[in-house]
């Protein structure tokens, strides 16, 4: 028997639902409340219910969206592919919007845990499928024209990375794309990266799989195309940097062609990321201010809606010089700010607030969805954690300059006492001793 689905959905996931033109009651919303990327987003949002559902759609949605524009891109079309296989995909958080675009006869899930395998069979119609924790068990015949593997290679220690890269390669049709998500080594603070372009942590938000075999991986590039080459197919692989959730790095993979340009007319648009910096409710008025980037492709404004009605809107265009030290040149005009004037029905518990970025293409991304008291909360949990973080940098500062003084002071010392012990100070203070007994001088 299948575990029993969550309870229907509150207000600012209804709204969420409505910006995308859905119905609450698509059966395809159905979540399993076995789903531990939930209850991960439940744990991320301090036990809010109604923010870790409007973040798993939204997440599902965002990496959706990117997967159909490499579809288009590769087929004409997503509704073209001919056979499409969402491994590792567990309970259908990008599989049910995949759907909207792919037809279910097309898609194959495949996961390691059976309950994810019969959810997504009898939820979605897909042709859903058990995989494996080692590459060599795996049963599924392929070949696939396009392999979608989001949020495993972030798992998987060394020999598992490379040897399940060519499982799945292996199963790729000529022509295909092989897709897939790994963790940037440079996420890591640099103490604690490696040589070798891969660290693996054994632990993970999936309890029920041995962390030995799925934990936590960081990689770099260099690592991820010495694991391609090491298959032995002739590929080009190109990485697109923090292009899932501005988190996570995507990397495709088709069959090389001499002599061209694999990927050529591709031009991905991600989902941009939107900071709230300031969230002050006021006089009849919510002012909000922050920046927003697009890692891959662009951002041209901010939106805001509450309880389904358009407020407002800032460009992104404001200089933003500490977000580009961090960001790159790219995002030097990031900042954006708006004040909105509010209905007289609006209450910061009850009403629900929508922002979107908008790109330069006219598509709007959902990026936060809630009650303005909560992204009130949440932008004085920033402050707070940035004032703690100058703090720490001033005291560091601060720290570093009294060693360097100390450092001084020593050497002045160390200075001083070399020219006492010196014959020439020794005369000086023969000297002076006789101008004081002559009463020649009035020094001491």
């Amino acid at each position: 028997m299948p575990q029993a689905a969550l309870a229907p959905p509150r207000p600012a996931v209804s709204a969420l639902l409505a910006e995308w033109g859905r119905s609450p009651d698509d059966p395809r919303l159905e979540v399993d409340a076995r789903d531990e990327m939930l209850g991960f987003l439940r744990e991320l949002h301090g036990g809010d219910e109604e923010q870790a559902l409007a973040a798993y759609y939204r997440s599902g949605a965002a990496i959706a969206a990117v997967y159909l524009q490499v579809l288009r891109w590769r087929f004409g079309k997503a509704s073209a592919v001919p056979s499409l296989l969402d491994f590792a995909s567990g309970y259908g958080r990008v599989t049910r919007f995949l759907l909207d675009a792919v037809p279910a006869r097309a898609l194959t899930a495949a996961d390691v845990l059976p309950g994810a395998v019969a959810f997504q069979r009898r939820t979605f119609g897909v042709q859903a499928a058990a995989s494996a924790t080692r590459p060599e068990e795996l049963e599924l015949p392929g070949p696939f024209a396009a392999i979608l593997v989001t949020s495993l290679f972030t798992h998987l220690p060394d020999a598992r990375f490379r040897s399940w890269l060519a499982a799945l390669l292996a199963r790729l049709a000529p022509g295909g794309v092989l897709a897939f998500s790994t963790h940037d080594l440079a996420l890591l603070p640099p103490e604690q990266r490696t040589a070798r372009g891969l660290v693996f942590q054994p632990h993970s938000e999936i309890a029920d799989l041995a962390v030995e075999d799925y934990g936590s991986t960081w990689v770099d590039e260099s690592f991820v195309r010495d694991a391609l080459a090491a298959t032995g197919r002739r590929v080009a692989a190109r990485r697109f940097t923090r292009a899932l959730l501005n988190h996570q790095d995507l990397w495709l993979v088709v069959d090389e062609v001499d002599g061209a340009d694999a990927f050529a007319g591709l031009q991905l648009q991600s989902e941009p990321e939107v900071v709230v910096e300031e969230c002050e409710l006021a006089s009849g008025s919510l002012a909000l201010a922050g920046w927003a980037h697009a890692r891959q492709g662009t951002v041209a404004r901010v939106e805001a809606s509450l309880d389904g009605v358009r407020l407002g809107a800032a460009v992104v265009d404001q200089p933003r010089a500490d977000v580009a030290a961090v960001l790159g040149p790219g995002a030097e005009r990031s900042g954006w700010g708006l004040r909105l004037a509010l209905p007289p029905s609006f209450s910061p518990v009850d009403s629900v607030l929508l922002l979107r970025a908008v790109d330069r293409a006219g598509h709007a991304h959902p990026v936060w969805v809630g009650r303005p008291l909560v992204l009130a909360l949440q932008s004085r949990a920033l402050q707070a954690r940035e004032a703690r973080a100058a703090l720490h940098v001033a005291r560091r500062e601060l720290a570093e300059h009294r060693a360097w003084a100390a450092h001084e002071i020593e050497g002045l010392r160390a200075t001083v006492a070399a020219m006492r012990a010196s014959r020439f100070w020794k005369l000086r203070d023969a000297w002076f001793t006789v101008k004081r007994a002559l009463r020649l001088t009035d020094e001491s």
